[in-house]
């Protein structure tokens, strides 16, 4: 796994079928874009470039995890309406620059990785303020 210490150190406190789904999401974030930065921040691992655009989440009445895209650490005075192509409908959109998508397991990330790739792209490109460079696939 090429999480940031902090982050495989609090992957180490969760259960073993948690810890599996957010390792693979957060290698799967990580490998989207060379300047991601994976941290902890708001009790979970976060990433960002220039400002926070993704954090992850545990579902507290199932056994799942989330991923949170936003526009950055602090709420934006003006939002930033944020157009992605999603053709499967990933994202359950919480607003016009936030939305979340769930995963139940391993399996979940694995059979939407080409398309997630995509839509972190497209969240990217929108707000970190530089298209993606030296972007990884």
């Amino acid at each position: 796994m090429s999480a940031h210490p902090t982050i495989a150190a609090y992957l180490e406190t969760l259960d073993a079928a948690r810890a599996e789904t957010l390792a693979a999401l957060c290698d799967l974030i990580q490998d989207v874009d060379p300047r991601i930065e994976g941290s902890i921040k708001w009790n979970a691992p976060s990433f960002a470039i220039t400002d926070h655009f993704a954090t992850t989440g545990l579902e507290r009445t199932a056994p799942a995890v989330r991923l949170v895209l936003h526009t950055g650490a602090r709420r934006q005075s003006v939002p930033v309406r944020i157009v992605v192509d999603d053709p499967r409908s990933l994202l359950s959109w919480r607003g016009a620059d936030r939305a979340t998508v769930r995963f139940v397991g391993v399996d979940d990330v694995a059979g939407c990785a080409d398309d997630l790739r995509s839509i972190l792209r497209q969240w990217i490109d929108q707000t970190q303020g530089v298209a993606t460079r030296g972007a990884r696939t």
